[in-house]
Formats: C-alpha cells, structure tokens, sequence
C-alpha cells in the first residue's frame, strides 16, 4: 500500500464520518464512503480498498457476501463503543480500536499495515 491508498469509511453519525473523511485525506490517502454493510461489499467490488474503517457489525450481509468480505484482501478496522472486542461478530476485524481512539492509534496501524514511507506523509 502507498500513500495513495484508499480507505473506506462508514459510520452511521453524519459528525463522525465528516471528521474521518477530513482525517485519513489530511494524511494523504484517499477515501470513499459507503453508508452500511451492503454498500461495503458493492464498493469493494467495483473500486479497489485496501482499508475499511468502519463500525457495523455485518449482520444485514447474506452469506455470499460475508465470504466475499472474508476472501478479501481488504485490512478492516472496526470501531466499537467500547474497548472490548465483540468476539461474537459472524465477520473478525483485523484490528479493534474504542470509540474514542487517539489518532495516533488509527497512523500506527496504517503504517504498520501498510508501510508507508512517514516523510512522505508527513508523520
């Protein structure tokens, strides 16, 4: 992944998805949005992700598109309203971050994913 790579954000809060967009473009990727589950899938089909970032739980997806998600490459973030993990998810994260994580947590783990050069991005 490059400094060009792209994240997929969806939350359900208009506020929170506004600050996540301005967030991940100030750092020099790129970013879509997809409004629930079945958007996820729909754009991970037609536009190459290679982060999702997101807090919905997969539930509405039928069983063709859990695989799908599941057979990706795609890195998901999930965030919860608590720091505990919900180990009952039909679909695991990659990595859990709270609510009301310091985005110093959210680089650490784009770069550790992705690794991105940090003087080009200014880290």
């Amino acid at each position: 992944m490059s400094v060009s790579a792209k994240v997929l954000i969806q939350d359900e809060s208009p506020d929170i998805h506004a600050f996540l967009l301005k967030l991940i473009l100030s750092r020099g990727y790129k970013a879509g949005f997809a409004k629930d589950g079945t958007e996820i899938i729909a754009m991970l089909s037609n536009d190459q992700y290679d982060v999702v970032l997101t807090n919905v739980e997969y539930k509405g997806l039928n069983p063709d598109q859990h695989m799908q998600l599941k057979l990706s490459s795609v890195f998901i973030i999930y965030i919860n309203d608590s720091s505990n993990q919900n180990q009952d998810m039909d679909l695991k994260a990659d990595l859990y971050l709270s609510k009301y994580f310091l985005t110093s947590e959210l680089w650490q783990e784009l770069e550790n994913h992705s690794n991105i050069d940090c003087n080009r991005v200014n880290c």
